[in-house]
């Protein structure tokens, strides 16, 4: 099973993503758009896993989320990294940082590769097959909400696009 750790995002804050998604779309052409059901904050893409590994990775999110306490986010912006368009994160990009780091670490020991990207917090729109520049035009936010849980989410990748199913969602506990 192909698995990554999210901080989910609220619908109200999905519906504002998709607008904007559907003015990104009347800018920018050839593109793999996101649908906005599966609009997320990856923490750290785990890949391809045995089942029967399953029990230490959620043992590894509830670790880490009993030491952090809800927080806020807040989105604001688009930006673009060669392949892929985003929405950045002002508020909270710290703590999301914090809390992949906390993730990373108990994964290599229990066994897993490490990360093959350094982490950068942002809600993918969409990705593209040839690299594009900056572009200009559209904005959003600021628009925040409260992160109050990591997920762990399986992927699976069908022709019309990936389903993400949410396996395990461990609250932040700290108070």
């Amino acid at each position: 099973m192909r698995l990554f750790i999210a901080v989910e995002i609220p619908e109200d804050v999905k519906e504002e993503l998709g607008k904007t998604m559907e003015a990104l779309k009347r800018k920018v052409s050839s593109v793999k758009w996101v649908e906005k059901e599966n609009f997320h904050i990856t923490l750290r893409f785990i890949g391809e896993v045995q089942e029967d590994k399953l029990p230490v990775i959620e043992g590894v999110i509830d670790e880490v989320s009993s030491k952090f306490s809800p927080f806020d986010i807040e989105l604001k912006g688009v930006g673009n990294f060669p392949y892929v368009i985003w929405i950045g994160i002002d508020k909270g990009k710290e703590i999301l940082s914090d809390i992949s780091y906390s993730i990373e670490g108990p994964l290599i020991k229990a066994g897993f590769p490490p990360a093959d990207k350094l982490f950068s917090p942002h809600i993918t729109l969409g990705r593209v097959k040839k690299r594009i520049e900056n572009f200009q035009g559209v904005d959003f936010g600021p628009l925040s909400f409260r992160a109050d849980s990591i997920t762990l989410m399986q992927s699976q990748l069908f022709s019309s696009g990936p389903v993400y199913t949410p396996l395990k969602i461990s609250p932040f506990k700290k108070i």
